[in-house]
């Protein structure tokens, strides 16, 4: 399994990703990359090859934020990926990802749009996110919650549910915020 998550890993090439932040954001950010290259949005969510692939962050994390800029640019869905911070539930309307960075923000405020929602909070696949980045013995590992990914209209891949620590299929629970 170690062999099957570094070669996960390789997809992007974490070490390009660390040399712009060289600390666990990079990681996260690698790990949310690599995430979004296998998931599948429907057809009306994906960009076309003129548009780009919105990946977005709600909260301030400063570190993160830098390292996510690392990635702009990259060909994700064969369109370039393109960061930006937002703040607001209305804001993520066009968003492909988004990486919950801090508390504040409703699950249920997406109201189904097909985003693959990412975050390193406790509890988040729990709660309605469809993957939560958690450590288990001292590594980053992640769980998907597969029920709030069908209710966003994506298809995550087999080999990204096979990773998964824990893959959660219950009823989404959406209610409050994070």
């Amino acid at each position: 399994m170690c062999a099957v998550v570094l070669g996960l890993l390789g997809v992007v090439g974490v070490q390009d990703v660390a040399e712009a932040a060289p600390d666990e954001s990079a990681v996260q950010a690698a790990f949310v990359l690599n995430f979004a290259k296998f998931t599948e949005w429907p057809p009306a969510g994906t960009a076309t090859r003129q548009a780009a692939m919105q990946l977005c962050q709600f909260g301030a994390r400063e570190e993160l934020s830098l390292a996510f800029r690392a990635l702009e640019g990259r060909l994700l869905q064969g369109a370039p990926l393109q960061w930006r911070k937002v703040g607001r539930p209305d804001e993520v309307r066009g968003c492909h990802v988004l990486f919950v960075a801090e508390p504040g923000l409703s699950l249920a405020s997406l109201g189904g749009q097909p985003v693959l929602t990412v975050s390193d909070l406790p509890g988040f696949a729990q709660q309605g996110g469809v993957i939560g980045l958690v450590r288990q013995s001292g590594r980053l590992r992640f769980e998907v919650n597969r029920g709030a990914a069908q209710t966003a209209g994506l298809r995550l891949s087999a080999d990204l549910l096979t990773l998964a620590t824990s893959v959660l299929d219950g009823p989404v629970r959406r209610e409050g915020a994070l």
